[in-house]
């Protein structure tokens, strides 16, 4: 009897613990947001654009980010090459609890505009990538499913579901549910599948070269994404470099004026 009895101590020790730990998919989501937000840093990127039949664009930026008291991250992004591009620079804003803001400037114009959410599902500089996958998501916009475990390389991996909770989001976003890999590791991504109306997947991205960049509280960034669109073929890939971990960017860099000193 008391052989049973430390028995159903141990598997209700262990039933309880597991619960205790268990995490919803929002939860899994919300810490690989977290652990993503670093205070600061400064990088150089090469953005290659694949046409699939072998034709290759390549775009180079510099990028710096910072995150302010109210828990805004704010980026902005500058192409500096080849010539056609130079100075087309984009500004962002990534509020804790409300929609994202972005801004665009082009030379040819001379002026920045403002990009609404109906633009979010359009290309980024005629590459894979949207003006949507350059902010983070609105947690609230979400709902967020854990579908299962897998290991993608060696890393094992949450499955998550992720679904706009409306038509208007979804149709802003350009995809009614993508699902997404993140490891249990560091909780980065590692890959994410994106479906259409009609359930047909047609973009897959990679996430690569995550480096920890912050150790003390275990921040982490991605140093290499990769987008194929799987109807025609085509892929993106953004590569960062001279990534340089600095919580003291200068805040002038986040205003429109700046921008619209790229000429």
């Amino acid at each position: 009897m008391n052989t049973l009895r430390s028995v159903f101590a141990v598997l209700l020790i262990l039933f309880t613990s597991g619960s205790l730990l268990a995490q919803s998919g929002r939860e899994i989501i919300e810490e690989s947001h977290l652990r993503s937000r670093l205070d600061g840093l400064e990088s150089r990127s090469t953005l290659e654009i694949h046409d699939g039949r072998g034709n290759v664009r390549v775009r180079e930026t510099t990028m710096a980010s910072r995150m302010f008291s109210d828990g805004t991250e704010k980026r902005v992004i500058v192409f500096i090459s080849p010539a056609d591009v130079k100075g087309t620079s984009m500004l962002i804003y990534d509020y804790k609890a409300r929609d994202d803001a972005m801004w665009i400037f082009l030379p040819a114009l001379r002026k920045s505009r403002k990009i609404v959410s109906t633009e979010k599902a359009k290309s980024f500089m005629g590459s894979e990538f949207t003006n949507g996958d350059l902010s983070i998501e609105s947690m609230d916009d979400f709902l967020y499913e854990i579908s299962g475990q897998e290991s993608l390389d060696g890393t094992d991996c949450w499955k998550i579901i992720v679904k706009p909770v409306s038509k208007v989001i979804s149709k802003e976003l350009g995809y009614k549910e993508k699902i997404l890999w993140v490891a249990k590791s560091d909780y980065m991504p590692r890959k994410s599948i994106i479906y259409n109306d009609k359930d047909v997947a047609i973009k897959e991205l990679l996430y690569s070269g995550i480096k920890e960049l912050d150790s003390k509280n275990q921040k982490y960034f991605i140093g290499e994404m990769k987008v194929k669109n799987l109807i025609n073929n085509r892929y993106s890939l953004m590569r960062i470099e001279d990534l340089q971990y600095n919580p003291s960017v200068s805040e002038d860099y986040f205003t429109l004026s700046f921008l619209e000193k790229q000429l």
